[in-house]
C-alpha cells in the first residue's frame, strides 16, 4: 500500500509535530482539532499552523513545504467520505474522547486506510474495543517520542486483533519515508521504551533515598558514566516533567503483572502534591535561583538547599570508555560501587524478563532505549561489555535481593554464552554497513578501511580519531582512488562510522604546528596533501559518493563538497566553520564554491550577489540547520539526494554508485573561466568593514574574511582574468599559512581547546 496521504486527528504538542514531520517528508497532511469557537470553527489547527510555520521556532525544513497542509475540524471534515490513507489520533489520554473521535473516523475512511493512535499509556485494545472485526485489524498503536523530528524512535503496538499485514506496512512505512526506528511492541503498560526508562528510573531514586543520597549526587551516578543523558535522572525528570514520570510509573505500579518490580520513591509524590513538576513551574528537584545558581529539593527538610560536593572515589576510576566503566563498576566492592552495580542489574533482569511480553526481540529493548532515550548502549550491550555469563551468573547468586525476585532469570538467558551482539553488529533494524561487504582490502588502524562489495563498490571508512582528517587519512584517500581507477571496481562510497560524518582537522595537531612555528612547513603541506587528496574525489574517472549524516564540520565539509554525488541524511549540519579559531577553510571548500559559481552562465553582477552570499555563509561560519537548508547554503546541490533515515545513507551511496557506473559516468574536467578579482575584494572589504563598524566583527574577523574574499575573487588581479581552480588554490595555501601565523589566530585555536567555545577577539 502507498501512503501518500495523512490525517492528523489532534492539533496539539504532539499532534503539530507529528503533522510538520509529515509534511517535511513529502506527504499530503489534513489536520483537525475540535470546535472551541463557532466563528473561528479551524482555531486549534490554524494555531498549530502558526506553530510549524513559526519564522524562528517553526517545525519545516522549507516553510514552502506548508502548501501541502490543510487545516480543519472534526465537526466539519469528518462529515463525508475522506481519501487518506493513514490516520494519527493525538486527543487527549481520556478513552471516550478517543472512542468518540474514532467513531466519526469509521464512518469516512476508506476500507484500505490504516488506523493508528499515538497514546502512550492507555491500551491499544481498549481504544480498538467497541470497533468491529474490520476496524481493529487495520488499527494499531504509533507511539512518537517528542520531539518528533528528532528523537529517532517510534514504537509500533499492536493488539490482539491487528492484521500482521497493516503491522508490516506500516513498519516500512515508518522506517523507509519517515526515517524512523522502529521497535514493534505488545499491548503492555509502558509499551518498551517507557516501560524500561520508567523502571531503570525509579528503580535508582527509591534505592538513592533508602541510602541518602542527594538529589544532585544521584544525577552523577545515573548520567554520563552509565551512557545515558548528562543531566541524569533527576535533572531529566524535571526537564520533561515530574508528573510524567509520575503518572507513567503509577500506571505501571497498578499493573497487577508489574507491581512487583515497581517500588516508587517518595520524593515526586510530594513534589507532584506540591505543584512542582519541574522547568514548566519553575522548581522539581531543583530550584533555579536569581544568580543562576541552582538549589536541590531535601525530602527530610521539606526544602531546597545547597547542593552537595560530589566525591565518591569510584569516579575518579570512571571515564567515557564504558567497558572500562561497567567493568569496573562489576567488580567495586565499596558502598557507591555496590549502588552503581544493583543499577545496572536490576535493569538487566527486568530487560530480560520483558523479552516475550513487552516485544519479542532483546534488540528491540536496546533501540528503544537508545533511540528513544539517548542511551549511548542499551542493556543488552552493556551486558555485552560485561560479560554475558559474568553477568547471568551474578544475578542468579543475587537473585533474593532483586525487586520481583519471584520471578527466575529467564531461561532463553540463564545459559546462554554467546554475547548478544556478535563484533561489530548494531541495532540498526536496516542492513548494516557489514552486510554489504564481501572482502576487506585493507584496514589501517587509526585511519581507515577498504572494502568491497560483492559487486564491486569500493567503501573507503574513516577510522581516525573522533572521525577528525589526519594526513594518513589524506594518503588513503589518494590510494583509494588509485586501487578505484587501476583495478576493476565501479566506484566508490566514503562513509564514516557514528553519528557525524567528521568534525575536520584535528586542531590539536594545528596548534602543535603553530607551537612549532611550522607554518611554512607543515602547515603550508598538510594543506597541499589536503588539496591532492580532494582533487583526486572531485576528478576521478569512475563515481565517487560521499555517505553524510550528523555534523559535516570544515574539512569534514570540504571532503562531501569535492565529492561528484553525495547523499545526506535530512538531519545534516554542515558548515565551514574554521573562522571561528580565526582560520580560513583549508580543504579547498571555499576554492570549490567559487568555482561552482564561476562555470555557470552568470553576469556579472549576478556572481558578484553569488559570491557575497558565499562570502557571509564562510565569514560567520554559518551551518545549515539540515540538509535542505544545506542545499540554500550552497553546501549540497539540488541534485545531491537526501534520505530520511540516517542509517540508510550508506545504502543510498551504494545504490547512487550502481547506478552512475552503469550508465558512462562522465567524470568531471577542470574548466577555464573569468574571475572578479580586485573588483570582488574591494566590495567584500567595504562589506566586512561595515559589520566592523556596527560591532558584528572584530578587526581580525575582518582580515579572516578579506582571506577569504581573495580566494573567491581568484586573486588581487583584474577582473575578468580567465584562470582555473589552480590559481584559487595557490591563493588559499598561501592565505591559510598566512592566517595561522596570526597571534589572534592563535588564541582563538587555544581557547576552543580549552574550553570548547570560540573566542571572540
Amino acid at each position: 500500500m502507498s501512503i501518500n496521504k495523512v490525517t492528523v486527528l489532534g492539533a496539539g504538542a504532539m499532534g503539530s509535530q507529528i503533522a510538520a514531520h509529515l509534511i517535511n517528508v513529502g506527504l499530503k497532511v489534513q489536520l483537525l482539532d475540535i470546535v472551541v469557537d463557532e466563528d473561528n470553527s479551524n482555531k486549534l489547527a490554524k494555531d498549530a499552523l502558526g506553530r510549524i510555520t513559526h519564522r524562528k521556532k517553526g517545525l519545516l525544513y522549507d516553510n514552502n513545504l506548508a502548501v501541502n497542509l490543510t487545516i480543519g475540524n472534526f465537526k466539519d471534515d469528518l462529515k463525508e467520505a475522506n481519501d487518506s490513507d493513514l490516520y494519527i489520533e493525538a486527543v487527549s489520554e481520556e478513552l471516550d474522547i478517543k472512542h468518540d473521535i474514532w467513531g466519526k473516523v469509521a464512518k469516512v475512511a476508506k476500507d484500505s486506510a490504516i488506523l493508528a493512535t499515538n497514546t502512550s499509556g492507555i491500551p491499544i485494545a481498549d481504544i480498538a474495543e467497541p470497533f468491529d472485526q474490520d476496524f481493529q485489524k487495520r488499527f494499531l498503536g504509533l507511539h512518537f517520542f517528542n520531539p518528533v523530528r528528532v528523537m529517532k524512535l517510534v514504537e509500533i503496538i499492536k493488539h490482539k486483533g491487528t492484521d500482521e499485514k497493516y503491522v508490516q506496512e506500516l513498519s516500512d512505512f515508518t522506517t523507509y519515508t519517515l526515517g524512523k526506528g522502529v521497535v514493534i511492541c505488545h499491548d503492555v503498560s509502558g509499551f518498551v521504551g517507557n516501560r524500561i526508562g520508567t523502571f531503570t528510573g525509579m528503580d535508582i531514586a527509591y534505592r538513592a533515598e533508602q541510602e541518602d543520597l542527594a538529589v544532585n549526587e544521584v544525577d552523577t551516578l545515573s548520567g554520563e558514566i552509565l551512557g545515558r543523558p548528562r543531566m541524569g535522572t533527576n535533572r531529566l525528570s524535571d526537564f520533561v516533567g515530574i508528573d510524567i514520570g509520575y503518572h507513567v510509573s503509577h500506571g505501571l505500579k497498578d499493573d497487577p503483572e508489574e507491581a512487583e518490580y515497581f517500588k516508587l520513591p517518595q520524593t515526586p509524590e510530594y513534589l507532584v502534591d506540591q505543584g512542582w513538576l519541574g522547568d514548566k513551574s519553575g522548581q522539581g528537584f531543583y530550584k533555579k535561583q536569581e544568580d543562576g545558581s541552582k538549589l536541590i529539593f531535601d525530602l527530610e527538610k521539606k526544602d531546597y538547599v545547597q547542593p552537595k560536593d560530589v566525591n565518591f572515589d569510584i569516579l575518579n576510576d570512571l571515564d567515557k570508555d564504558l567497558k572500562h566503566n561497567f567493568n569496573t563498576i562489576f567488580e567495586a566492592k565499596d558502598e557507591i560501587g555496590l549502588f552503581l552495580w544493583k543499577s545496572l542489574r536490576n535493569l538487566f533482569f527486568y530487560s530480560a524478563i520483558n523479552v516475550g511480553k513487552a516485544t519479542d526481540e532483546y534488540k528491540n529493548i536496546d533501540r528503544a532505549m537508545v533511540w528513544g532515550y539517548n542511551w549511548k548502549v542499551g542493556p543488552f550491550q552493556a551486558w555485552d561489555l560485561i560479560g554475558v555469563e559474568r553477568v547471568a551468573k551474578r544475578i542468579e547468586d543475587e537473585i533474593d535481593d532483586i525487586p520481583g525476585s519471584d520471578t527466575e532469570l529467564p531461561e532463553w538467558v540463564k545459559g546462554r554464552t554467546e554475547p548478544f551482539y556478535k563484533e561489530g553488529e548494531g541495532i540498526s533494524n536496516v542492513a548494516e554497513v557489514q552486510s554489504f561487504v564481501a572482502k576487506t582490502l585493507w584496514e589501517k588502524e587509526g585511519s581507515s578501511r577498504l572494502d568491497v562489495t560483492e559487486d564491486g563498490v569500493l567503501l573507503l571508512q574513516m577510522l581516525t580519531p573522533n572521525n577528525t582528517l589526519s594526513s594518513d587519512f589524506q594518503k588513503d584517500i589518494i590510494e583509494a582512488v588509485d586501487v578505484l581507477e587501476e583495478e576493476d571496481y565501479k566506484g566508490l562510497v566514503l562513509h564514516t562510522p557514528g553519528p557525524h560524518f567528521s568534525y575536520g582537522a584535528n586542531l590539536n595537531l594545528m596548534k602543535e604546528a603553530i607551537d612549532n612555528k611550522a607554518q611554512d612547513t607543515e602547515v603550508r603541506q598538510g594543506t597541499e596533501e589536503l588539496h591532492q587528496a580532494v582533487s583526486r574525489l572531485k576528478y576521478a574517472a569512475k563515481p565517487v559518493v560521499a555517505a553524510v549524516s550528523g555534523r559535516a564540520l570544515g574539512g569534514g565539509a570540504e571532503l562531501l563538497l569535492h565529492t561528484p554525488f553525495v547523499v545526506a541524511a535530512a538531519e545534516s549540519y554542515i558548515g565551514l566553520v574554521e573562522v571561528g579559531v580565526g582560520l580560513i577553510p583549508g580543504g579547498a571548500g571555499t576554492v570549490e564554491l567559487a568555482d561552482r559559481i564561476y562555470r555557470q552562465n552568470l553576469t556579472k553582477p549576478e556572481k558578484i550577489a553569488r559570491l557575497s552570499a558565499t562570502l557571509t555563509t564562510i565569514a560567520t561560519g554559518s551551518l545549515s540547520k539540515n540538509a535542505y537548508d544545506a542545499v540554500q547554503k550552497g553546501f549540497l546541490r539540488e541534485t545531491d539526494q537526501i534520505v530520511q533515515n540516517e542509517d540508510l545513507v550508506v545504502a543510498a551511496a551504494i545504490d547512487k554508485v550502481r547506478s552512475e557506473s552503469k550508465y558512462n559516468y562522465i567524470p568531471q574536467f577542470k574548466a577555464n573561466y573569468s574571475v572578479l578579482g580586485r573588483d570582488f575584494i574591494a566590495l567584500a572589504q567595504s562589506s566586512l568593514e561595515a559589520m566592523r563598524d556596527g560591532n558584528n566583527a572584530s578587526d581580525h574577523d575582518v582580515l579572516v574574511g578579506t582571506k577569504i574574499a581573495e580566494v573567491l575573487a581568484g586573486g588581487n588581479i583584474p577582473g575578468q582574468t580567465v584562470v582555473n581552480e589552480d590559481q584559487l588554490l595557490k591563493i588559499e595555501v598561501d592565505n591559510f599559512v598566512a592566517v595561522s601565523k596570526e597571534e589572534k589566530t592563535y588564541d582563538r585555536i587555544k581557547h576552543m581547546l580549552e574550553t570548547n567555545k570560540p573566542l571572540r577577539n
